[in-house]
């Protein structure tokens, strides 16, 4: 059976503008004078792109994110600013060829959803955005493009979006066997690399984008400006993320920071992420996690004296990458690891084991070693073989949030891929750089 995603709540996300939340933050901000005469910045097709343009959206995004106006900020922040420009150029251009269209009640809804979200006096965005030296205008244009891309995906790409009972029923694997680990709420700026020329440009924003906001920029207000993934309409929220979801490189960064970090920025196959963690967890299934238990194997290596520990961290190290399955563990111990005796411990519970261990382990895939942990006596790799689950917390699994999830996985990959091709395909001639 395949499962019909309406994925409604997404798809309202992608309704909303790429407009921040703490606007007042920029109160006593000062409207910088324009770094550029009017003239074409881009042709995309048959539109123009203006220097004045761009000077108006760099105002609301220094309005919307509280990034400092300066000649250094804005050279940074210039390339970005102008490839959103232009892929709102092709989404419109895309949706006008499909004959979708926006009404003035949508936008002016839209409009007022956000004086609301961010306690406007009377409501008047209009009138906040002038009384702040900022264009209404641009605001507009940049909430009509996001609708109509909205109505693009949904007409276009949302029908193609099917999830089926095994693609569920993996993921339910996964879940119960990630229980008694992690999981993480994640908030992400993601900015592709399309083209290997792109390459350095993308990364110094990225890295321009770090900084101000370690400097104190909010993070979800960066992310509505400049992010390039579905969720810049929520302030870059992803939601809760589980080890092995993203990308190993940013699984890997997920699982050393605490809540409240940022970190970045991060290459992928597909670009550049900044990531922020808001909090973490223990996956529990609705259970109480003391009802999960884990299968363990204690392997030891002795030590003469303390000049054998280089080698034996050394050896420690290859074995964790050539073992992988603890069946096979009793065996290749002996054929290629003699010096390093094995232990099993069954129905090991991390809220009554020592922190030490239960630290460890929590995270470690099943299959997998953590690191050595080295003492007067020896060397210790401990192994996790099996995680039980009580097979009734499965009930507290929701297959359709667990469907939507993936719908809302496979529609943003959909999503990308378009606007790739749809730049691909473009007549698109930049006339202002970087260093303009």
């Amino acid at each position: 059976m395949k499962h019909f995603l309406t994925l409604l709540a997404f798809l309202l996300l992608l309704a909303a503008p790429a407009w921040a939340q703490r606007v007042d933050q920029a109160a006593g901000l000062a409207p910088a004078a324009s770094a550029y005469q009017d003239r074409i910045a881009a042709v995309v097709n048959d539109n123009v792109i203006s220097t004045s343009d761009i000077e108006a959206r760099m105002r609301l995004a220094f309005l919307s994110s509280g990034l400092p106006d300066t000649l250094e900020v804005r050279r940074h922040i210039l390339p970005q600013i102008l490839r959103g420009l232009v892929d709102e150029q092709l989404q419109s251009q895309e949706a006008k060829r499909l004959d979708i269209s926006v009404s003035k009640e949508e936008i002016d809804k839209a409009l007022q959803h956000i004086a609301e979200d961010n306690h406007i006096p009377g409501g008047d965005m209009r009138g906040y955005l002038q009384s702040k030296h900022a264009s209404p205008a641009a605001l507009e244009q940049q909430i009509r493009a996001g609708l109509m891309w909205n109505k693009v995906i949904q007409r276009e790409l949302r029908p193609r979006v099917d999830v089926g009972d095994d693609e569920i029923e993996a993921a339910i694997a996964r879940i119960r066997a990630n229980a008694g680990k992690h999981e993480f709420l994640v908030s992400e700026i993601f900015l592709s690399v399309d083209n290997a020329k792109d390459e350095d440009q993308v990364k110094q924003v990225a890295e321009n984008l770090v900084m101000q906001i370690k400097k104190g920029a909010n993070f979800g207000a960066v992310a509505r400006q400049f992010s390039q993934s579905t969720g810049a309409a929520s302030g870059g929220d992803i939601g809760w993320i589980q080890q092995g979801q993203l990308a190993a490189e940013l699984d890997k960064a997920l699982l050393n920071m605490q809540a409240g970090e940022v970190v970045g920025p991060l290459r992928s196959p597909n670009g550049y992420h900044i990531l922020a963690l808001r909090e973490k967890r223990t996956i529990s299934l609705g259970s109480d996690p003391k009802d999960i238990t884990l299968d363990l194997q204690q392997l030891f290596r002795p030590l003469a004296n303390k000049g054998e520990q280089a080698a034996a961290a050394a050896e420690s190290q290859q074995l964790r990458s050539t073992i992988t399955d603890c069946a096979k563990l009793p065996r290749q111990l002996a054929s290629n690891f003699p010096a390093w005796h094995a232990q099993e411990t069954k129905g090991v519970n991390l809220t009554q084991a020592p922190a030490w261990l239960s630290d460890k382990v929590r995270d470690v895939p099943v299959g997998k070693g953590v690191d050595a942990l080295a003492s007067d006596k020896g060397l210790l790799v401990v192994y996790v073989c099996a995680r039980h689950v009580p097979a009734a917390t499965d009930s507290k699994l929701d297959r359709e949030a667990i469907a939507a999830g993936i719908g809302t996985e496979k529609l943003e990959l959909q999503a990308r891929r378009l606007q790739r091709d749809l730049r691909r395909a473009a007549y698109i001639d930049l006339r202002l750089g970087s260093g303009s």
